[in-house]
């Protein structure tokens, strides 16, 4: 009986370490640039492609929460439009404005310990909400910030892999790239609403974070 008791106790003790090392808890801070081009809309009339839509590279920072196989992202970026516009004549682009903008993500991820280097792929969802929209004269798109969010905003995939460097004790570095499609955004599936040659086009582009997280 006391060696049942015994040996229950240390099952007890080695599952919970197991568990405690299974699902840890990390958080941190970094910065990032996120780069989303093609986010307009197109159309093929004869041999002819047209095209219009807007370029956005955002910089800003991020906040994470990681429970090992899930890692959590909100943040705040500032972006610049550029708006591009193409014809069979050739191709132009042009200042279009910045976006204020905050996110967020939810990633499922797969760590794979090699010491003081973990890698791990990453794979989930994340919505991009703009709260001001400028053109570039510096006038609002969209005088609420309701209207701007109805608009603007939009919800992605992404699909990437990233490594944790040892710094030291429970301190790491976290460095990531993702590649990101984003849905066409209400603003300019209402642009080409009434034109039946011209349909949207994903948004698409990369997103790379660098920063500091503590392990609990």
């Amino acid at each position: 009986m006391k060696k049942s008791i015994i040996i229950l106790v240390l099952l007890v003790f080695l599952a919970t370490g197991v568990f405690a090392q299974a699902f840890s808890v990390s958080a941190g801070a970094g910065g990032l640039l996120d780069w989303s081009f093609n986010n307009g809309a197109e159309a093929k009339i004869g041999k002819d492609v047209y095209y219009f839509g807007l370029r956005n590279m955002s910089f800003g920072g991020f906040l994470f929460f990681d429970a090992t196989f899930v890692e959590l992202n909100a943040g705040f970026t500032y972006g610049l439009l550029k708006l591009i516009v193409e014809d069979p004549s050739g191709s132009d682009s042009g200042d279009a404005g910045n976006l204020l903008q905050a996110g967020a993500s939810i990633l499922g991820k797969y760590p794979l310990n090699f010491g003081v280097v973990t890698f791990f792929p990453l794979l989930g969802a994340s919505y991009n909400v703009v709260l001001v929209a400028k053109d570039e004269n510096g006038n609002k798109y969209y005088d609420t910030i309701t209207d701007t969010y109805k608009n603007f905003s939009q919800l992605g995939l992404l699909g990437g892999a990233g490594f944790d460097f040892v710094i030291t004790g429970s301190i790491f570095l976290r460095v990531e790239a993702l590649y990101q499609i984003r849905f066409a955004t209400k603003f300019m599936s209402d642009l080409f609403d009434g034109d039946p040659d011209f349909y949207t086009t994903l948004g698409m582009g990369p997103i790379v974070k660098a920063g500091v997280g503590y392990k609990f």
